[in-house]
């Protein structure tokens, strides 16, 4: 398998993304994929914080990929199934479910999270950085929201393996990205949505939007059925 990434080892960093970000700056056009042993201060979306513990999987990856404005869903749903196929590694009869916009469930409770943060010139996205926290071994309390780890679920991996078959994972989807067929990357968001009969409420700025869930298109777009029986689309790029 032909090389990709640059492959890079920390004991400790403060944030993977914000490290990548540093490499970014000198080697704006390489591949990157990040490991830290350990992070002192994860970050969620909107400023939230991502809580992990040495043990745990915390890695990044820099991806020159250009992407339209319109398409940076699709981020997101290659990087949710390179998470299924993670998990599948372990236990193919799993009940893995997505949550949008970026957390993955097992047995209702979180287990993954992704975070991703672009680089754009007007045209179009240039680049991007994803991080990936992956619960291995804690289960903390984020915000009230209950957690579950790969330990609990009586399967042991360490931080570095795991982040070498992560790494395996989304080399394989972005070396095949213009061959990547996203209606079928989209229909398995769909079937592993977390609740399709619970009411979500989406914030979009300093709105609300209510509604159930009808489906994940091929932008990665939220498509509800909002109280007042209209069908609205959320894009990505509104919520990060």
């Amino acid at each position: 398998m032909t090389h990709f990434f640059d492959l890079y080892f920390y004991k400790s960093t403060y944030n993977t993304n914000d490290k990548l970000k540093e490499f970014r700056l000198v080697n704006p056009d390489r591949n990157i994929a990040l490991f830290s042993a350990e992070q002192i201060k994860g970050k969620g979306r909107s400023g939230r914080v991502w809580l992990s513990n040495k043990g745990d999987l915390t890695c990044s990856f820099l991806i020159n990929q250009s992407i339209s404005f319109k398409d940076i869903g699709k981020i997101n749903i290659i990087f949710v199934n390179i998470l299924f196929n993670f998990f599948k590694n372990f236990n193919t009869s799993i009940s893995i479910k997505y949550k949008w916009p970026n957390d993955i469930q097992i047995n209702n409770r979180k287990i993954s999270g992704i975070l991703i943060e672009t680089f754009s010139n007007y045209k179009n996205i240039e680049s991007f950085i994803v991080g990936i926290g992956i619960n291995l071994i804690s289960s903390p309390t984020i915000e009230s929201n209950q957690t579950i780890s790969l330990a609990k679920l009586n399967i042991r991996i360490k931080p570095i393996e795991a982040f070498f078959l992560l790494q395996k994972e989304v080399m394989s989807f972005f070396k095949e990205f213009n061959n990547l067929n996203f209606l079928s990357l989209s229909k398995n968001l769909n079937l592993n949505f977390y609740d399709i009969k619970k009411e979500l409420n989406i914030k979009l700025k300093n709105n609300i939007v209510k509604g159930t869930f009808k489906e994940i298109n091929t932008r990665g777009e939220l498509i509800l059925n909002t109280l007042d029986k209209r069908k609205q689309k959320i894009s990505y790029g509104e919520i990060i």
